[in-house]
């Protein structure tokens, strides 16, 4: 591995994404979620936190570390952080950050989508018994179909619709037996009947009297109604019979979600783009090279009117940024541990972060300003054993400052809504 440039790679940040979620009577504390911007896995937080009533889920860009995130966990002074998703979509140094600022916090993953799916069900089912007995819907969709996902959250949001306390069950890929375990763990704990729907998102093959859905990721349907029978459930697939708990929903590519993929993996792809600068890995570039080339093929697939190969073109695409984002950043962990300059830099970072999310919330942070003043004078000056001992103090004394005022915070932030804006690029 060759580096071009020495430089801090803190990406450009994308727009922070934070979404709010109506407290639960039944929490009580003071919860926030942190998870990627995966599909899968922002997905499944949505519902985690709606089912426990956490305070926030705080989405970041997948596989990137920056300290901003962490920093706006600090507003809504949380007594527990859930992280959902591995080290490689939410890297270790989130932890570092809650450690440090002295805030409890689990993770609930495993090595893919869908063993993280299982993990997050046995963690609601072991540490919220109750509110995991009050699941109402289980929606089963291909753990790669992002527009089923986008389409049953966009029709939750239509007017006089019927909101439940629903979960996601991620299924295909061979993994076909862990989701059935995974529903059977839901079905089971379950104080009534939830309603469980099938979502496949299909283009329509037209027939000789009628159009019949084929599915661009294929589900075993069988399998899952044959289990359902066995549970007890009256199946009946096609039109719905009152009084039965399941359905399969069958969707097309629509233009605004299909529109909203693309613009997905768009941003991803630029972000992996910049994330691989100043690194020389063949490989990603190689893979970087064939995102462009898809998301560029799929917009123009897109505007063409061809939504189905457009949507697929993106999934491809999106599967390749995630491979160059993982292994940029491995590459620049390994320049942090070589770096001492690199490495103060990113502390730099971390302390800036914090002090700015301390003093929105009407925190008097004038000595730590001071202090960061005295660490960037010695970095610059190559005095690292200075710029180490303030970067400590600086730690302990906006930890204390933390706890001692974190009583007083409000439930919600309240800056919350700038949640929207583009902070400034904190690549040095």
């Amino acid at each position: 591995m060759v580096v071009n440039k020495r430089v801090l790679i803190i990406p450009l940040i994308l727009i922070l994404t934070l979404s709010l979620i109506p407290r639960s009577c039944a929490a009580e504390i003071r919860i926030v979620i942190l998870v990627s911007d995966n599909e899968a896995d922002s997905t499944l937080a949505d519902s985690v936190a709606n089912i426990i009533g956490a305070y926030a889920v705080i989405k970041i860009p997948w596989g990137i570390y920056d300290p901003t995130y962490s920093a706006e966990v600090l507003k809504y002074a949380p007594d527990k952080v859930i992280i959902i998703g591995g080290p490689t979509a939410v890297p270790i140094d989130y932890e570092k950050d809650f450690e440090e600022m002295d805030i409890s916090f689990e993770r609930w993953y495993g090595e893919n989508r869908y063993k993280t799916n299982l993990a997050v069900v046995q963690k609601l089912k072991n540490e919220f018994p109750e509110e995991f007995s009050q699941i109402e819907a289980v929606y089963i969709v291909h753990g790669r179909d992002v527009l089923s996902m986008l389409m049953q959250k966009w029709h939750e949001t239509l007017p006089d619709t019927a909101r439940y306390k629903s979960i996601w069950v991620f299924t295909g890929d061979g993994y076909e037996n862990l989701s059935l375990q995974i529903l059977e763990e839901i079905l089971k704990a379950s104080q009534g009947r939830p309603w469980v729907e099938i979502i496949v998102t299909s283009r329509w093959i037209p027939l000789t009297h009628k159009k019949v859905p084929k599915p661009l990721f294929d589900i075993d349907t069988d399998a899952v109604i044959n289990f359902l029978q066995e549970l007890g459930y009256e199946v009946n697939v096609g039109n719905y019979t009152r009084g039965s708990h399941f359905s399969i929903k069958y969707t097309g590519p629509a233009s605004p979600l299909v529109l909203e993929t693309l613009k997905l993996v768009d941003n991803k792809t630029q972000t992996a783009e910049k994330f691989l600068d100043g690194l020389d890995i063949p490989k990603a570039k190689k893979r970087l090279d064939m995102a462009k080339e898809q998301i560029a093929k799929a917009w123009k697939l897109y505007s063409l009117g061809n939504y189905q190969e457009a949507y697929l073109l993106a999934v491809a695409a999106n599967r390749n940024a995630d491979f160059v984002i993982s292994m940029s950043a491995r590459e620049w962990d390994k320049i942090a541990q070589m770096s001492m300059n690199y490495a103060l830099n990113k502390e730099v970072l971390r302390l800036e972060a914090r002090v700015n999310a301390l003093k929105s919330l009407g925190i008097d942070v004038g000595d730590i300003e001071e202090l960061l003043a005295e660490i960037k004078s010695a970095i610059k000056s190559k005095n690292y054993p200075k710029a180490l001992k303030l970067i400590r103090e600086a730690k302990e004394e906006l930890r204390k400052m933390f706890i001692g005022e974190k009583r007083h915070v409000p439930h919600m932030p309240s800056e919350h809504k700038e949640r929207g804006k583009k902070p400034e690029n904190l690549r040095p």
